[in-house]
């Protein structure tokens, strides 16, 4: 009986060792396999189509002249422009800097610019003095933007910038001017800082302001250190 007795604890120990070893196996598959996850979804292939009359490599930089054409598929966004540099960080090709005039169109809107950047992964940049015109989400009418710099987040659909003299809005009957703004596309909100200028005239209002909020649906506004003017009929 002592040999049967000896070989069960031995065999008892074996098997766990043995599940030991199949859990840690399991652990680090599950962990290589989420690792592999997130870096895939975090770097998504794009694919990126330029036209052009004259293209020049050198080292971690393409420089496109003439009739430059770029669309960008998954973004949804085309630039057309004469001279553009397209710049490799790490392993991808992935900041786009337009040092002229150029045609910038994307999800929902398009721009006209003196010059722009884009970064492909992000899909976030920068226009120089530029007019955007979109869709605005919650009141489905055109809005436009004059300012001399603008800082777009497309993933996230936030605007923001600034010009001197005053940054000019225009949304169906609403005409804004202010030192800076903010526009959220997704929630309809345009934020509005330093010497601000409203004129609704649909409501017939005019206003000033040091700050004021204006939800797009509805035209509705808050502000702060207000004076109003009313047309009363």
């Amino acid at each position: 009986m002592k040999p049967i007795t000896v070989g069960g604890k031995s065999m008892k120990r074996s098997l766990r060792i043995l599940t030991f070893l199949l859990l840690t196996i399991l652990t680090i598959v599950l962990l290589t396999a989420q690792t592999t996850t997130t870096t895939t979804a975090a770097r998504k292939p794009k694919t990126v189509r330029i036209s052009t009359d004259y293209v020049e490599q050198k080292g971690d930089q393409i420089y496109y002249k003439g009739k430059v054409f770029a669309n960008i598929e998954e973004d949804k966004t085309t630039i057309k422009t004469t001279e553009m540099y397209v710049r490799k960080v790490g392993d991808r090709w992935q900041l786009v800097e337009v040092p002229v005039k150029a045609d910038f169109s994307f999800d929902g809107g398009t721009a006209v610019a003196d010059k722009m950047t884009y970064n492909i992964d992000q899909r976030t940049g920068t226009l120089t003095n530029s007019t955007v015109n979109m869709v605005d989400t919650k009141s489905k009418e055109n809005i436009t933007i004059v300012s001399e710099s603008l800082n777009f987040d497309l993933e996230s659909d936030i605007y923001s910038g600034t010009k001197k003299g005053g940054v000019n809005i225009t949304k169906g009957s609403v005409f804004v001017v202010a030192e800076r703004f903010e526009y959220y596309k997704k929630t309809g909100e345009l934020r509005l800082y330093g010497s601000v200028v409203i004129n609704d005239t649909k409501n017939k209002i005019k206003m000033t302001a040091s700050d004021a909020v204006v939800f797009t649906e509805k035209d509705e506004i808050k502000a702060n250190n207000v004076n109003i003017e009313m047309t009363l009929d």
